[in-house]
């Protein structure tokens, strides 16, 4: 078996180093250029040397430092050498903006490659918590046993005794202060156990792609043509640049947003005026309240078969290569989309 890894930095890359010399408990989370080629013989020495490894770096940076730019290296990095061999692809990847990079990576091969797999770690590999090495594990596993083409994120939750294997399309957002990696609807792919074995989740289900992969990436440093919206009590809309084309509008946990205020509803007219789409995340197919009733009065796309991160990729990307953007984002790619019973389909 012959793999590629592809180093691009993150807590996985680092080392915790003390940064105060009068206090050995002032410590901070530094990258490190050899810590990489250490993850390789550490691996190898606590499980097995039965893969050949080649290694490119493309980038290397912790990922809350991510930008267009590094996503756009990271895929041409990939791209580039997906066709040379290899069984498959390791990308190791920084936790906080892990999502983001897999779903580009998604949306550039789409879902008949080499299986590409994104590994992360929670804490510096050598610190006794850290799973970085078991989410490695995994994805080797991944590859040596054939399971699945496509891009994937294998990733340990604290308290898990098994590694689940995730789309790179269907991640949500970490809740605050946590680390923990979750599929949208908790549809994951299936779970990888210590002994390697593959499980798959029998309520898994995708859509073949409808839509070529977008290929090469070219994104710019800074997305300008979509804007995210957070709800909360009271909360005062933005300015919106004259850039901005599309919004995409997170919702409460039970799909909802506040409808009765009529300052908040100028906003959406204001946007309809002004030819700008608003989509709102988060709302599942089924019953609705009440209040869901006034979406379509205030130009509201409602969205229920995509993550919002898979959404926001998708429109940047397409509107970076000049295609029609809203006309793609409910056409399957990568396994975005989530064919659930009742999952009703907004155009």
């Amino acid at each position: 078996m012959k793999i590629l890894i592809v180093f691009t930095g993150g807590t996985i890359g680092s080392t915790l180093g003390i940064t105060d010399a009068s206090s050995a408990e002032k410590k901070q989370i530094n990258l490190d250029r050899d810590k990489p080629y250490r993850l390789i013989e550490l691996y190898r020495s606590r499980y097995d040397k039965s893969f050949d490894a080649d290694t490119i770096e493309p980038v290397t940076l912790l990922s809350e430092n991510s930008t267009g730019r590094s996503i756009s290296a990271i895929a041409g990095a990939v791209r580039e050498h997906i066709d040379k061999g290899y069984d498959g692809i390791i990308v190791t990847h920084g936790t906080d903006t892990l999502q983001y990079t897999a779903a580009a990576l998604a949306y550039s091969l789409g879902s008949g490659c080499i299986p590409v797999c994104l590994v992360s770690s929670d804490y510096p590999v050598e610190d006794s918590r850290a799973n970085g090495l078991i989410n490695l594990k995994a994805a080797i596993d991944f590859i040596r046993n054939s399971v699945g083409h496509g891009v994937w994120v294998m990733y340990r939750n604290q308290g898990d005794n098994v590694t689940k294997v995730h789309r790179a399309t269907r991640l949500l957002v970490h809740q605050t202060c946590s680390s923990a990696v979750k599929s949208l609807y908790d549809m994951n792919f299936g779970t990888i156990d210590d002994q390697g074995l593959f499980r798959a989740n029998p309520a898994y289900a995708e859509t073949p792609d409808e839509i070529e992969p977008f290929g090469e990436i070219a994104l710019p440093q800074i997305c300008r043509s979509v804007m995210r919206i957070t709800p909360y009590p009271g909360m005062i809309y933005p300015d919106v640049p004259g850039d901005v084309r599309y919004i995409i509008h997170e919702s409460y946990h039970s799909g909802t947003i506040c409808t009765s205020s009529q300052v908040y509803r100028s906003f959406f007219d204001q946007m309809y005026a002004r030819r700008i789409r608003v989509y709102l995340t988060g709302v599942m197919p089924g019953d609705s309240y009440e209040s869901t009733g006034a979406f379509p009065d205030m130009h509201i796309t409602p969205v229920t078969d995509l993550s919002p991160i898979a959404l926001y990729m998708k429109l940047w990307i397409a509107e970076s290569a000049g295609l029609d953007a809203s006309s793609l984002i409910h056409s399957s790619l990568g396994g975005d989309t989530i064919p659930l019973p009742g999952l009703t389909k907004f155009e």
